[in-house]
């Protein structure tokens, strides 16, 4: 729809005598009132102006209420009002009304400048953004910002016409054109309050409908009948993905769209199945290590991979000691990844080194942020594998990162995993130590792991020992296992290292730890892993 803006109004007048109570209106009004309303009243005015419809009732109290508060001033004092009014025609006019007290006690001046162009400009870029303006459906931008504000329960809908293009090259674009315009009417008439739609680009539709899951398949039922049912030649198909929002599951809208979408690239172009619901299943098939790959550049680039942060408590105080950070994927596609499809494509490429340095930098960049503010930032541990330490610039590219953000070193561990000690403990033990020259905390994780042996505790002189509570997991074991743990977390006491538990679910496992000396704790019992803003609300009030 292209703007056409309106001649303007001239500027006029009104002068309000406070003695007096009069109103006087300048003769330039004349232009814009009807003939027979009068320039000078020695009452209200607002009232006429209400009768003869040139103003409504909610901008005539705004009117009324300036007046007044400026009649009680005692100084010189001013205001601006923006007044929507209406002409003899009954079209609507925006006016800015500028209020003066030149004299308190005796004079009000207020100038009425038209300010259509303005107003109507910004409702019609408005109306640009929010709207598509061939289907008035709603545009990408505008869908997304009302999805991510709903609280109700909702499904997503995708769906678009297969072999739209055939349709386009045999009735031009304009017979494509009508057709979506159609699409569109069907869309708002089925809805009728009951969810919104947008088109996100040529023949592609995303909808939101409230209701259940018997209302979603009556509705796309019809739909697909009316679409269908456009006087064209060419018989029109369109399937539709439909996603069931989970309110537990945190995504963005555009990844619940594009969830609808996997569900319907199954059944595309098929005439007897209208529809398919998205499963997880559908998204593991996609997730596969070409895919991994291809996006992982891009994913860096775009800051797909987030820090998510796991608190350390001490199980005697029950307050946050320590956390580990832990990087997440959230892909515009597929949502979140699990680090457990991603990390070992990445160490089979050699691109988990550029990730872990990535990781830590993000890490400094949070502490560094929390210390601006103020807040009491507790120890965060990051994760490095066996190929980041065999790097001969490790340590010195880490020591570049953590001072470029000016990080206490004290405020950031290093954290080993027991599977890199192994496979090289003379090197390693020489990169712990370089690591310790410099400041750092140095951890051993995955301790019992599988990987375990007790000549690394001999070798390496590690800081800090996370054991992995994953060996006490088979009951028929939790004998043996208690007595293994309390061994172990005797013997790194008389080593003058510190032990953190590592996946405690339960609380009679965090009792027995914190019975046996093992004060820190980490795992969900306490908490999962959790987003940057909830950690940062977790440690705020910490001294």
């Amino acid at each position: 729809m292209e703007y056409v803006s309106k001649p303007k109004f001239p500027i006029f007048h009104i002068i309000y005598d406070l003695e007096n109570k009069t109103f006087e209106f300048s003769k330039e009004a004349c232009s814009f009132l009807p003939e027979q309303f009068p320039l000078k009243f020695e009452k209200e005015f607002l009232s006429h102006m209400k009768e003869m419809k040139i103003i409504e009732e909610d901008n005539a109290i705004i009117i009324d209420d300036t007046f007044k508060e400026l009649s009680e001033k005692t100084v010189l004092s001013s205001a601006t009002k923006e007044i929507k009014m209406f002409d003899s025609f009954g079209n609507v006019n925006w006016f800015r009304w500028d209020f003066l007290l030149s004299e308190p006690g005796k004079k009000i001046i207020v100038s009425v400048n038209d300010i259509n162009e303005n107003i109507n400009l910004y409702f019609h870029l408005t109306e640009r953004l929010e709207y598509d303006e061939l289907t008035s459906l709603y545009t990408k931008e505008a869908f997304k910002r009302r999805v991510e504000q709903e609280t109700q329960p909702y499904a997503i809908l995708y769906f678009d016409i297969w072999h739209f293009k055939a349709i386009n090259d045999t009735y031009g674009k304009a017979g494509g054109d009508l057709l979506l315009i159609h699409i569109a009417d069907v869309l708002r008439r089925l809805l009728n309050g009951n969810g919104y739609a947008q088109r996100i680009v040529a023949d592609r539709f995303a909808v939101l409908l409230y209701t259940d899951k018997v209302y979603i398949e009556q509705f796309i039922t019809t739909m697909v009948k009316e679409i269908a049912d456009y006087d064209l030649n060419i018989h029109i198909v369109c399937n539709v993905g439909i996603f069931i929002n989970n309110p537990d599951e945190v995504l963005p809208a555009f990844a619940k769209i594009d969830r609808a979408s996997i569900a319907q690239s199954v059944i595309k172009g098929s005439y007897t199945k209208i529809f398919n619901y998205y499963e997880t299943e559908l998204t593991e098939k996609l997730i596969n290590e070409q895919t991994i790959t291809s996006n992982m550049l891009e994913a860096l680039d775009n800051n797909q991979f987030v820090i998510y942060y796991q608190p350390q408590y001490s199980h005697i105080t029950e307050k946050i000691v320590g956390a580990e950070g832990l990087v997440r994927w959230l892909h515009p596609d597929l949502g979140l990844i699990s680090p457990d499809k991603f990390i070992p494509v990445f160490e089979k490429n050699s691109f988990i080194t550029t990730l872990d340095m990535y990781v830590f930098e993000q890490v400094c960049k949070f502490i560094r942020k929390c210390m601006n503010q103020g807040i009491a930032i507790v120890p965060i541990s990051t994760n490095f594998s066996r190929f980041d330490v065999i790097q001969e610039d490790f340590v010195e590219r880490l020591d570049e990162i953590r001072q470029m953000y000016n990080v206490p070193v004290e405020k950031i561990r290093i954290e080993i995993t027991e599977s890199a000690v192994v496979e090289g403990s003379d090197y390693i033990s020489d990169v712990v130590t370089k690591l310790q020259k410099c400041g750092y905390i140095v951890e051993m994780d995955d301790f019992g792991s599988g990987y375990s042996s007790l000549n690394v505790l001999k070798d390496i002189d590690f800081d800090i020992i996370k054991l992995d509570m994953k060996f006490m997991s088979n009951e028929k074991r939790n004998e043996r296992g208690s007595t293994i743990l309390s061994s172990v977390v005797g013997m790194s006491a008389k080593l003058n290292m510190t032990i953190i538990a590592e996946g405690v679910e339960t609380e009679l496992q965090a009792d027995f730890l914190r019975d046996i000396g093992c004060e820190v704790i980490q795992g969900y019992f306490y908490s999962k892993p959790i987003p940057e803003v909830e950690f940062l609300e977790k440690i705020k009030n910490l001294k």
